[in-house]
Formats: C-alpha cells, sequence, structure tokens
C-alpha cells in the first residue's frame, strides 16, 4: 500500500518500504491544507471573502471554512493524545471555539493556522500524560505485528511534552519549522530544536531502523484521518450548534440594551416633572442668593 502526499509546489517523494506488505511515501516540501489522507473531499483556498462572509456568521462560509481544516484537528487531536474519547472533545471544542472567534478573525488570517495552533493547545490540556500502550491510536493504527514499532511509540510518548509534539506533527502532518514554531507557539529555531532533540533521541533507540519507524508512524497517522460521511456530518453539527449559541447570544445583548434603554426612557418620563421642580428650586434659590 503506498501513501502519497503532495503540496502544490511538491515534484518529488520518497519512498521508504517497511516490508513487502507496508510501505508509504514520504513528501517532501508538502504545505499545509493540501493533505487530507483517507478522504476525497479537495482542499480549497481560503479566500478573504469567504472569511468575511464567515465573520458575518453566514452558515455555508464557516461550513467551508470548518470542512477545510476539520481533517487536521482529527488528525492531530488523535495522534497527540492516542485516546479516542479524549480526542473526540477536543475536535468538537476546537470546532466550536472556531465558529465562535470567526467574528473576530482579521483579513489576511490563514484559518488552518488558527486551527493547528489551538488544537494542539487543546491537546495539551486535555491529555497531559501518555496514553496507555495497548490503547494508543499510534500504536493500534500502526504495524501491530512489529513490536520494534510499539517500542517506538511508547519511546516517543516518554519524550519532553514539545519534542513528542514537534515530531508527530512534523512527520504526520508535513508542516515546515515555520508553521511548526506557530503552532507550537514558539520560535522557528525553537520549533527546530524540539525536533532535532526528539530525532536524535529515538535515533539512538531506533538506530537503522528509525528511517522505517518514522515512516510506519506517518502511515498511522494518515489512517486517523475521518472518513467524508464523518467530516460532512460533524461540520454540519458544530456549525449548527456554535451559530445557534452566537445568535443567541446577540439576541441576548440586544434585549439587555433594548430593556436598558426602554427602562432608561420610562425613568424619564416617570420622574421629569420631579426633575423639572427640582431644577426649578435650584435655579430660584440660586438667584435670591445675595450678592
Amino acid at each position: 500500500m503506498e501513501i502519497h502526499s503532495r503540496g502544490p509546489s511538491d515534484s518529488s517523494s520518497t519512498p521508504v518500504e517497511l516490508g513487502a506488505s507496508f510501505s508509504c511515501v514520504i513528501a517532501e516540501g508538502g504545505s499545509p491544507g493540501t493533505f487530507i489522507a483517507g478522504s476525497t473531499i479537495p482542499t480549497m483556498a481560503v479566500s478573504d471573502d469567504m472569511i468575511r462572509q464567515a465573520r458575518k456568521s453566514d452558515r455555508a462560509a464557516v461550513e467551508m471554512i470548518l470542512t477545510d481544516s476539520y481533517p487536521a484537528v482529527h488528525r492531530m487531536a488523535h495522534a497527540l493524545t492516542g485516546d479516542t474519547r479524549r480526542a473526540g472533545k477536543i475536535v468538537r471544542f476546537v470546532l466550536r471555539q472556531g465558529v465562535k472567534v470567526m467574528p473576530r478573525w482579521r483579513k489576511g488570517i490563514t484559518p488552518e493556522n488558527w486551527f493547528y495552533h489551538h488544537t494542539l493547545l487543546a491537546a495539551r490540556e486535555a491529555a497531559p500524560t501518555a496514553p496507555a500502550p495497548a490503547e494508543d491510536l499510534l500504536i493500534t493504527a500502526g504495524p501491530t505485528g512489529q513490536p520494534a514499532y510499539a517500542a517506538f511509540v511508547r519511546a516517543l510518548r516518554a519524550l519532553p511534552r514539545q519534542q513528542m509534539e514537534a515530531f508527530i506533527i512534523h512527520h504526520g502532518e508535513r508542516l515546515n519549522l515555520r508553521l511548526l514554531g506557530a503552532t507550537m507557539d514558539c520560535s522557528t529555531t525553537a520549533a527546530t530544536t524540539h525536533l532535532n532533540a526528539a530525532t536524535d533521541a529515538l535515533k539512538t533507540i531506533a538506530v537503522e531502523s528509525f528511517p522505517a519507524l518514522t515512516a510506519a508512524l506517518a502511515r498511522a497517522y494518515t489512517t486517523l484521518s475521518p472518513p467524508e460521511t464523518t467530516i460532512r456530518t460533524a461540520v454540519a453539527q458544530q456549525a449548527a450548534t456554535a451559530l445557534w449559541l452566537i445568535r443567541l447570544r446577540r439576541w441576548v445583548r440586544r434585549t439587555v440594551w433594548i430593556c436598558i434603554l426602554a427602562l432608561l426612557a420610562w425613568a424619564v418620563w416617570h420622574w421629569h416633572a420631579v426633575l423639572l421642580q427640582w431644577i426649578d428650586a435650584v435655579r430660584s434659590k440660586a438667584q435670591t442668593q445675595p450678592t
């Protein structure tokens, strides 16, 4: 079986053999937003006009943006946590937060970068510890008949958190170092340091098997992509829920302001006679004061 991931500017990919029945093709220089393994939904360029419509809570635009980013959010959440239940909560939370903040997005924003970053942050909070090896999705989705692969993933999970994140995201999502740094909320230099540290540590353990095991990890990562039916259903549900909450909040705010203005108007109407008498009394007193 072969998996190809190639960005718009890619012209080459490097095959890594893992045995007669397990091979993977690692793309070089792939760009984010072009890799939806396991799905035939085409990627799209999110235009400023689409973002402008999404800022107005236009459902079609919101769903298009979520559809574009959902596969990456799903893969990252499941790979970083290794736990289906926690990953599901992260995906729902990130999608709803994305819809919630869309009205505040500025022109020129890249939505997928926002989703990369906030998926990572949510995963850190939801799963601060590694899953049990027998339940780790990166292990169960990989070549389960190879003990060396399971040991490789366990060693990866045992690394410091940011090193683990850098290695999984770089090899799984094919992010370049600049985007990796933005996703991890650190500089490109810091991201490179984390990635190199993870690579050196794992090379020490895997030795000559490192390229094959890394390719196996990338292959396992791609299998965490959601099917089309899941994407469409989840996006429709989360968009509908989040947009309903946005409209409800707007209605509540407007209702509160209308009530406040109505109360002020009633107070002025109800107390205007008393206010006028008080004003007249103050003026009369000022006029009768001796000079």
